[in-house]
């Protein structure tokens, strides 16, 4: 008898190799983030300065036209259209932070200087609020409702009494003298 030898193996296709290639690059990246090598996007990589946005607080926004000024220093920065400035130089005490629909914000150094600086909203308050309004005129007065009663209906105890065919067909005039009717009792009353 013979016995069957069976070889498993890798065939050579596309995801050997890939994969193959991923084994090769990975290690190197790895390597990369090991020896510190800077891969932040917030770290300009030709000047090495930090790279830092300001944006508003309740729609997180980009804000352009920001002034930033160290240390009560004369020269100024302004943010550009994406809200980001560069901060070239880290030896301050204060970073002032001002625009005219903001508030303004005071950024010490010893508390760290964040990648995005948020700014709120300068909400002008008034102190008080005076409205003053004027209750509308009524389109119909009472005397305008009782002057239509006398003139369109007779009183209940008056002698005249009159019997109408077409008043039994009438739906809708039955229920206006009705309301009339409870109209001008009210109207009494008042």
């Amino acid at each position: 008898m013979r016995k069957k030898v069976v070889i498993i193996g890798i065939r050579r296709t596309g995801i050997s190799i890939t994969l193959m290639l991923a084994l090769l690059v990975f290690p190197t990246f790895l390597m990369a983030q090991e020896k510190g090598v800077a891969t932040d996007s917030l770290v300009d990589k030709k000047t090495k300065h930090r790279v830092i946005w300001v944006a508003d607080v309740e729609s997180r926004r980009p804000l352009r036209n920001v002034t930033i000024q160290l240390d009560r220093r004369t020269e100024k920065v302004q943010t550009e259209w994406g809200g980001r400035f560069i901060l070239k130089n880290d030896s301050f005490q204060t970073m002032t932070l001002t625009h005219p629909s903001y508030l303004t914000r005071v950024i010490e150094q010893k508390e760290g200087v964040p990648d995005t600086i948020f700014l709120l909203p300068s909400g002008q308050q008034l102190a008080e609020v005076l409205v003053i309004g004027h209750a509308p005129k009524p389109a119909v007065t009472a005397e305008d409702v009782r002057k239509y009663a006398a003139e369109n209906y007779t009183p209940s105890g008056s002698s005249g009494v009159s019997f109408d065919f077409f008043d039994l067909i009438d739906v809708k005039g039955r229920k206006h003298k009705k309301r009339a009717k409870k109209m001008k009792e009210i109207m009494e009353d008042y």
